[in-house]
């Protein structure tokens, strides 16, 4: 931080990343050093016996020893001076850029000599007798010289930056750097996608995804390290706070269980208690609902999680739901675009137990916005049950990604709600198609059931939007959304939805906390925790490597540097109640508030700079009533008649509006991590159901 420049560009590291790479480096070349200086010395006598080329062959040796010796003082110190310094003060590695000019410069003939031995050697000007040990030397050299080209070559693709930054003139939005980064991102998120098309729909997706990645790098200079480096200390800071409340709870066991720096979520209550909803919840909103109906979620997927679930018996459990060779022969006609074994179909059977009678459509058509979903009866709850299937494709992360704002007007919702773009897009593609095919009306009129829609992660989000265009048809139906994603409704639109969906987050789940809002405030902690450590980038990545093989110890937490005062600007603003805490680990003050609204501001005013960064006007939430599992307590804290490996509570949904650093924030997003959460709340409330 920022980004090196070299030659007059800009390359994905920066100037303190040299220090790890440079001191392989050096063991490598000091190897090599000392093998070819024993070469020249112990075989000195056999190059006299070299039929040919026996002067090419000293030559050659004693080049390669004043290039290695050479190369290997410039690494060493470009080693030490990339080493100097923190990850924002730069100036103790002024010199690093000239030493890497200084090592290209020697690189080069270094290269060009060993290329020149290489023929020498193959090409027979240098033979020596065959009883020697020079002959398998010399080989071992010319792999050795090509591999070493190859793996620059390589080096120097991968840490090319192609971003040529223009100069800031200007209000980035619209300007030409807002430009120049939104064109940018739509050329790689269309390479990483294979998607060359220009329908107008698909070209509208790419240009929102990337004026989404624009607005939260644009004004950054963060190589991959720097973020890297931010998440260890922020994750050492969550971790001092976790120990920190646990030790109060030791002493006073009545405190609020809390799983957020911002939030508590409350004491476990029992399944009947809502400390902090204002209104009835309806009766139908139980856990041993949600788990059935997570089964169908999970479902939807095919037989990726089922195999990942069932990785010893997966393939016997699916044999009996088979049908080979469907390409070949006229698959069943409920049943869109499945492989030709029909493998996702077999997997939904063996996850729900429902026979070929009860589902009445399936589709795996997949393209952006258009996500694939399946019809079924649910006899043993009496409900259709739609199901709308995740993220599973790239496809579908671009529809994740569209996080632009956009309206969601149907009989019975306020005026303004506003909802996910991509989300509400996949949601209009569903209710086409089951408008096209009847397959929802049919199902209801066939059974006379009630509707349960509901999904996961994307497939969550799509739900809710499509609840909500379905509830002016039928008014009685039930949402389950497994986590879904945290930007997803705005105050309005989830606060309307209370009383037809639940939602359900799970432990340190990224998705439910994942927001523009939430990004923006990640990225301003981030240039916090940089801006204030005081040891140099390896050293906080070598720990936190150290971290993920051992874990946190509490001597590393209070070893952790107390010498880094620094005055931290708040980044939420719009509202009251804000106060301040002093961290003891990292050494500075740190504003926080529990407002709903959250107006994301800069942390450094800058007349050129948007005082609200682009997409954050609209604060987006989770919709309905959300139930919280989380993990248990240590079993000598935990809380009398807590079962399993999980707790649960109802909260807010501003109290998931910060993401959580943690090592499980991804694990506890999977479906069948969801479905063991739920499994074991439902043992605790004792739900009949």
């Amino acid at each position: 931080m920022p980004a090196l420049v070299v030659f007059n560009r800009r390359w994905r590291i920066g100037s303190d990343d040299l220090v790890i790479p440079g001191i392989v480096e050096v063991f490598l070349r000091a190897g090599w050093l000392g093998l070819t200086t024993a070469i020249f010395i112990q075989h000195e006598s056999d190059t006299s016996r070299c039929s040919s080329g026996s002067h090419l062959l000293r030559l050659f040796l004693l080049g390669s020893l004043v290039l290695l010796g050479v190369t290997l003082i410039i690494t060493v110190m470009l080693v030490v001076h990339s080493s100097r310094g923190t990850v924002v003060i730069t100036l103790p590695r002024k010199h690093v850029p000239a030493l890497i000019v200084t090592r290209v410069v020697f690189g080069i003939p270094e290269i060009m000599w060993n290329v020149i031995g290489s023929i020498w050697i193959l090409t027979g000007q240098i033979e020596c007798e065959p009883d020697t040990a020079l002959p398998i030397l010399m080989k071992a050299l010319v792999i050795y010289t090509w591999v070493a080209v190859a793996l620059i070559l390589l080096g120097i693709l991968l840490l090319f930056d192609p971003m040529k930054r223009p100069s800031r003139q200007g209000v980035v939005d619209g300007g030409v750097l807002g430009s120049h980064y939104i064109q940018l991102w739509e050329k790689r998120c269309r390479l990483l996608c294979c998607v060359r098309s220009h329908d107008d729909n698909i070209s509208e997706a790419f240009k929102n995804v990337a004026d989404v990645f624009a607005s939260l790098f644009e004004d950054l200079d963060l190589v991959a390290s720097d973020l890297a480096a931010a998440l260890v200390l922020l994750r050492l800071k969550r971790k001092y706070e976790e120990q920190r409340e646990e030790s109060f709870r030791k002493i006073d066991r009545h405190l609020p269980i809390s799983r957020s720096l911002t939030a508590s979520i409350g004491t476990l209550q029992d399944e009947g208690g809502l400390p902090y909803q204002q209104s009835p919840r309806p009766e139908w909103m139980k856990v041993g609902s949600a788990y059935h109906f997570m089964k169908f979620a999970m479902a939807s997927y095919g037989w990726p999680w089922f195999m990942y679930r069932n990785i010893c018996q997966g393939c016997c459990s699916l044999k009996s739901h088979l049908q080979c060779c469907s390409c070949c022969r006229s698959p069943p006609s409920y049943v869109m675009q499945d492989n030709c074994c029909l493998c996702h179909t077999a997997a939904l059977k063996a996850v729900t137990g429902l026979s070929e009678e009860n589902i009445t459509y399936i589709t795996f058509h997949n393209k952006i916005y258009e996500v694939p979903f399946f019809v079924a009866i649910d006899d043993e709850t009496q409900h259709v049950v739609l199901a709308i299937r995740g993220t599973l494709s790239l496809h579908d992360a671009i529809t994740d990604l569209n996080a632009q704002c956009t309206s969601v007007d149907c009989e019975g919702l306020p005026i303004g709600c506003m909802a996910h773009k991509g989300m509400v897009e996949a949601a209009r593609s569903v209710l086409i198609r089951l408008d096209e095919t009847r397959a929802l009306s049919e199902a209801l009129s066939r059974s006379g059931y009630g509707l349960v829609i509901t999904g996961h992660s994307l497939g969550a989000g799509t739900a809710v939007v499509l609840a909500a265009l379905l509830r002016p048809r039928y008014p009685n139906l039930k949402c389950f959304a497994f986590s879904p994603p945290g930007g997803l409704c705005s105050r309005e639109f989830s606060q309307a939805t209370q009383c037809f969906v639940m939602s359900v987050v799970v432990g340190d789940d990224l998705v439910p906390r994942l927001s523009m809002n939430s990004l923006h405030d990640l990225r301003h902690k981030i240039k916090c925790v940089l801006d204030t450590c005081p040891q140099p980038k390896y050293r906080v990545l070598a720990q936190g490597c150290w971290y993920m093989l051992f874990g946190i110890s509490e001597s590393s937490l209070h070893s952790a540097s107390l010498d880094s005062p620094a005055q931290d600007r708040p980044l939420l603003e719009g509202g009251g109640n804000s106060y301040t805490y002093f961290n003891p680990v990292f050494g500075f003050h740190e504003e926080q508030e529990s407002v709903d609204d959250v107006r994301v501001t800069f942390s450094e005013p800058n007349p050129q700079c948007p005082q609200v960064p682009r997409h954050t006007e609209t604060p987006l939430f989770l919709p309905g009533r959300i139930l919280y599992c989380f993990p248990n307590l240590p079993e000598e804290d935990r809380l009398e008649g807590s079962v399993g490996e999980w707790e649960f509570t109802w909260g807010e949904p501003k109290e998931f509006s910060q993401i959580l650093i943690s090592p499980f924030m991804m694990r506890h997003h999977f479906p069948p991590v969801v479905l063991s959460a739920l499994r074991d709340a439902a043992v605790q409330a004792a739900d009949p159901s």
